[in-house]
């Protein structure tokens, strides 16, 4: 598991929205709700987020691994 230290780049920054769930993040950016993609967004943003993957709130700005 990496955590994020530093934005690279060529990473998109998503800010979220209302009604927005790491699911439907990671389908908007990877095409699938999988485990693996939801997790590769939670673990590179889990300062951001928390300790509760499933709550993430509108205004938050996130960033997306490639």
């Amino acid at each position: 598991m990496k955590i994020r230290t530093q934005i690279q780049a060529g990473a998109a920054c998503y800010t979220v929205q209302s009604g927005d769930s790491l699911c439907s993040i990671a389908t908007q950016f990877y095409g699938s709700c999988t485990t693996a993609n939801t997790n590769k967004i939670y673990y590179s943003n889990i300062a951001t987020i928390g300790p509760n993957p499933s709550y993430i709130s509108p205004g938050q700005k996130l960033y997306i691994p490639d």
